[in-house]
């Protein structure tokens, strides 16, 4: 499929673009349940993997960050035709917020007004690289065999692409330190405000439980070589 350029870009779609185990899955939920004011708390795994449970608005593309960007964002425009062609309700109310491990900043903002990307430091990929094995090796019982020190190398190799870049106004950087760890209260003021969701439609609880999860999942498995 070759995307119309003339059609781009849509402010139907907001994707929310993250590097593999920095809780972009979790994050997708968040705002969802934000936007249809959903109170119950995200059923996670025993790792807080939101894999299979996490709320979006339309599939987000199976692909992980080595996939080409094109074939992801050719994915959600699919989607994005398929939601025009049905009758707007609660549910598909725009713009649709999902997950995906797109790449390429530029490619998306050529072809998304809007976006959410989750960033991380690099004094962050150790923690970060465990939580991916602890969240997919174990949880999602991945048959394709990898260890944390692989898991390392492959978050340490995306770093320089998921960085805060200054003139994007129409990105909301979210650190992973502030989605975390960061106060809760500002982390929802922030994404209230480029939302336009109210900030009381948020649950503290999912993030609180979401947050106990993951660190449970880094003090299971930090140690294993």
């Amino acid at each position: 499929m070759i995307i119309n350029r003339d059609m781009l870009p849509t402010e139907d779609i907001v994707p929310i673009t993250y590097m593999s185990g920095t809780g972009g899955n979790f994050l997708c939920n968040f705002i969802v349940s934000a936007k249809r004011n959903i109170k119950t708390i995200i059923e996670l795994s025993e790792h807080g993997n939101a894999h299979h449970k996490a709320l979006k608005d339309i599939s987000g593309p199976p692909y992980g960050p080595r996939w080409s960007d094109q074939n992801k964002i050719n994915f959600l425009m699919l989607e994005l035709e398929q939601q025009l062609n049905q009758p707007i309700n609660f549910f598909t109310q725009r713009p649709f917020y999902t997950r995906s491990h797109i790449v390429n900043i530029e490619l998306i903002n050529a072809c998304f007004k809007k976006s959410i990307r989750i960033i991380y430091d690099l004094d962050d990929v150790k923690e970060i690289a465990v939580v991916f094995y602890g969240k997919w090796k174990i949880d999602e019982d991945n048959i394709k065999p990898f260890s944390i020190a692989e898991s390392n190398i492959m978050i340490r190799l995306f770093q320089s692409k998921f960085i805060k870049l200054d003139n994007m106004p129409n990105v909301l950087f979210i650190f992973w330190k502030e989605l975390f760890k960061g106060n809760i209260e500002e982390l929802i003021i922030k994404l209230s405000t480029f939302t336009e969701i109210d900030s009381t439609n948020f649950s503290c609880e999912s993030l609180m439980h979401w947050r106990n999860k993951t660190q449970y999942c880094i003090d299971k498995f930090t140690d294993i070589c």
